[in-house]
């Protein structure tokens, strides 16, 4: 919890007062919001389950499981939008363009749609039977327990998940095949300019011009400092796709055996009945995954963290 709220504040000072305005900069800004609410809502509401398992207020059980799948549906929406604007920038740079003022418009709508897909938790979670009593455990209401309502959601749920998935895969593949292709492009015009220089006379390359010569070089490192920006910035936001998908596959997984084959459920083993309970909290490693990887793999975001950390430094 301490480790996504430091990390996502850094990320929402750095990347909003210390970054040019575009486009990836308020999708990183939106994630990181989405994961601070989540460290500072939804991880107190799971710590408050574990420790209060059987004496759990109804209203705060589906208060936090509501916000824990608003949050999840927001940020893979997200994620996705990142995925398409990555793949318009770099594989349709004649096209059409995301500005920045649909960015803009697509996180407010990851919201509105997160807010209706999560409102059937509000009516399914609640009160449920533990053998002979009666218990307060944040779990599917008794009432819906043998209605088809949870699998029905469940499968949804897992439906939408993949469909962002191979989404996301599809489009960072495409990314991938479109800077490989243009870097042996790239090669092969090197190679050909090499061969047609040796073949020039003396005479002729006396006479040519250094300023031209100049304002090609720059134009073409220019361009290849370009593509190493845009294909380290998708590298970056493919890792920050890759961890949210995977964080879930374990919490699906549990879920839909607990729903399919509650049997299963009753016959495990102490060391497995240990394990259920962080497989089903498996995606909180997003709430402090991300700032990692930006500290990773983002130069400009790992030098500003360390300048204010020498600025704190040195004030104490």
């Amino acid at each position: 919890m301490t480790a996504g709220i430091l990390g996502n504040c850094l990320v929402l000072y750095i990347f909003k007062f210390k970054y040019k305005q575009c486009n990836h900069r308020y999708f990183i800004i939106c994630l990181a919001a989405c994961d601070l609410t989540g460290s500072l809502i939804g991880i107190p509401f799971l710590i408050a389950d574990m420790i209060l398992t059987y004496f759990f207020d109804t209203t705060v059980c589906k208060i936090s499981r509501y916000f824990n799948h608003l949050l999840g549906f927001c940020s893979a929406f997200i994620i996705m939008i990142i995925a398409i604007e990555r793949y318009l920038k770099i594989c349709k740079t004649n096209g059409k363009q995301m500005s920045y003022n649909m960015a803009r418009r697509w996180c407010y709508f990851s919201i509105i749609f997160g807010i209706f897909v999560s409102l059937p938790i509000a009516f399914l979670y609640g009160k449920t039977d533990i053998h002979i009593l009666t218990v307060l455990k944040c779990h599917y209401q008794e009432k819906y327990k043998d209605t088809f309502f949870p699998l029905m959601y469940q499968v949804f749920l897992v439906l939408w998940f993949i469909v962002a998935m191979i989404t996301v895969c599809a489009t960072y593949t495409h990314i991938v095949c479109t800077i490989r292709a243009h870097n042996a492009a790239q090669n092969i015009i090197c190679q050909y300019t090499r061969v047609n220089n040796s073949l020039v006379s003396s005479e002729d390359v006396a006479s040519r011009s250094s300023h031209l010569a100049l304002t090609r070089t720059v134009i073409s490192n220019r361009k290849s400092n370009s593509a190493i920006k845009a294909y380290r910035l998708a590298k970056m936001l493919f890792i920050v796709a890759a961890l949210f998908f995977c964080s879930y596959i374990p919490y699906f997984g549990v879920t839909l055996v607990n729903i399919t084959k509650p049997n299963v459920m009753r016959s495990l083993s102490p060391v497995e009945m240990a394990v259920i309970p962080l497989c089903l909290r498996s995606y909180l490693i997003n709430y402090f995954a991300n700032p990692i990887v930006y500290g990773f793999l983002d130069g400009k975001f790992r030098a500003e963290c360390q300048n204010l950390l020498n600025r704190v430094i040195i004030r104490r």
